[in-house]
């Protein structure tokens, strides 16, 4: 049977590769054809020790699970995307010592990397780029999810959002496609808070945003309700939007003073 998976990976490949996208709707009717022909192997990830793996059927175990995680990111399917990254972390852990680099690899872990920070798992993303060794860290494909993760710590927002002309795969956009979003949903809360309005030029620039429309379409997407004046080329904020930030001085006044005679009397 692995002459027969080996012709559906081929398959498989010319699919999830194809330029200038991928053909997702072969590349998932291919994909579902080799995991049927996967199970009668006899080595599988997680169920045969490496000493006793058939290294034939691993390799085509894992370049299966790295190609199937580019369709789900093409198919913009985050759950089947982890499903089938966790499989294939598993065949670069345990069968790391006895089958030869994967080509992949790399890309796959800073998609994943990507991934967890596109979702704001911060936690999560430390933990995992843990576990890629240090002298790994400058490869471009890890090194992307990293610089990323250190702008957003230090609050460089328009670095991140430029950042999607720096990608080092195309299979990263999707991801940071939806950093950028909650990028600008950040910035975009903080206008309203800070504002009662903005230029327009100013609110395009701050959203790194090329066009009247592009903005326009931004508003009515996320439900913002934003008053685009083109002829006063500016942008009005809702007032729900504010938030009151007055101190209720002379309530906290009191509250201290009955605190300190309450701390004398304990005294």
């Amino acid at each position: 049977m692995a002459a027969a998976a080996a012709g559906l990976l081929k398959q498989l490949k010319e699919a999830a590769l194809k330029k200038p996208s991928p053909d997702s709707g072969t590349a998932l009717k291919v994909l579902g054809q080799l995991k049927v022909a996967m199970m009668s192997f006899s080595s599988l990830p997680g169920m045969t020790p490496a000493g006793e793996a058939n290294k034939e059927e691993l390799l085509i175990t894992r370049e299966t699970y790295e190609l199937a995680c580019l369709v789900m990111v093409a198919e913009k399917d985050i759950p089947g995307f982890e499903r089938h990254m966790s499989l294939a972390k598993t065949c670069y852990t345990d069968y790391g010592g006895i089958l030869p680099q994967s080509e992949y690899q790399y890309q796959m872990q800073g998609l994943n990397l990507l991934c967890l920070l596109a979702q704001s798992k911060i936690a999560e993303f430390h933990t995992e780029l843990e576990l890629i060794p240090v002298d790994l860290w400058e490869n471009p494909c890890i090194k992307f999810p990293i610089k990323l993760e250190q702008y957003l710590m230090e609050g460089s927002y328009p670095k991140v959002l430029t950042s999607v002309e720096d990608v080092p795969a195309p299979s990263y956009h999707y991801f940071v496609s939806m950093l950028s979003g909650t990028v600008r949903d950040s910035i975009a809360e903080s206008s309203e808070a800070a504002y009662d309005s903005l230029p327009l030029e100013e609110a395009l620039k701050m959203l790194k945003m090329s066009s009247v429309s592009e903005l326009e379409d931004y508003a009515t997407m996320r439900e913002r309700g934003w008053d685009v004046d083109q002829s006063a080329k500016v942008v009005r904020f809702r007032e729900e939007h504010k938030v009151d930030l007055e101190v209720p001085s002379q309530r906290l006044i009191i509250e201290t003073l009955s605190y300190a005679k309450e701390l004398e009397r304990i005294v």
